[in-house]
């Protein structure tokens, strides 16, 4: 266009012709030009606005694009779902305390509990620890001998009715090697075979023999004694029925 404006003019200069100091151009021809320039100020700015629709276009689809794909990648990569744990229902227990846990038929005791325990023939205020490995009798005045070629103990622990002590002879099974939780010390203890009764729970089981006259009971009932066998609710105590018979072996 720029080249066709500049044939005009030229067109104009030969057409007008050249005197000495004059410069003749026809009527009209200079109103052409600048409708013509005109013209192409409009075909310009026409083409710039069509560039910044353009433009304008590109930039909503990007952002569409972009948001979709944002849409996508957070619905495929959702966090787990975080279930609520489910709540325990402790079964109800039967007349005699017991629970059917599993298919099997086991105590429910408190955090302390009336034990009786024989040849002794006492009854004691037992705690009942799941952290403890064997349970554990108060005895005092321990002392080793041998009798028949085996290793008896000598023991007296307090009569938990009268206060006195009252002495007592048991064969022992093994030895114990017991961590002192104030001090880097070992103590041996020895570990005997008794009888006890604990609910509807009644057999022999392992004891080991230590002075728990420190303590608030003088038993403690161990894993020993209640794996399989037992529940232990720790927000009660003496739940287990006491109406057995004390028979001593």
């Amino acid at each position: 266009m720029f080249r066709w404006s500049i044939a005009l003019i030229g067109s104009a200069l030969l057409l007008g012709g050249c005197a000495p100091g004059h410069l003749y151009i026809e009527e009209g021809v200079v109103e052409s030009i600048d409708q013509r320039l005109e013209a192409q100020d409009d075909q310009i700015n026409r083409l710039n606005g069509t560039q910044m629709q353009v433009i304008e276009q590109l930039t909503v689809a990007q952002e569409a694009v972009i948001s979709r794909l944002q849409t996508t990648i957070a619905e495929q990569v959702k966090p787990p779902e975080c279930k609520p744990a489910p709540r325990l229902v402790c079964p109800q227990a039967e007349n005699n305390g017991s629970l059917m846990l599993g298919g099997m038929e086991k105590q429910l005791v408190g955090e302390a509990e009336r034990v009786h325990i024989s040849p002794l023939d006492l009854v004691f205020n037992a705690r009942i620890d799941t952290g403890a490995t064997t349970s554990s009798l108060d005895a005092r005045n321990i002392q080793h001998f041998e009798r028949d070629g085996r290793r008896w103990v000598r023991f007296d622990t307090r009569h938990p009715e009268t206060g006195e002590e009252v002495s007592y002879e048991r064969p022992v099974v093994r030895r114990v090697r017991i961590s002192q939780s104030i001090s880097d010390e070992f103590e041996r203890r020895p570990v005997v075979e008794l009888h006890f009764t604990l609910g509807s729970i009644s057999h022999t089981a392992e004891f080991t023999l230590s002075d728990r006259s420190h303590l608030d009971f003088p038993l403690l009932i161990g894993r020993n004694i209640l794996r399989d066998q037992m529940v232990v609710d720790v927000s009660r105590q003496y739940i287990a029925p006491i109406d057995f018979l004390f028979q001593p072996d």
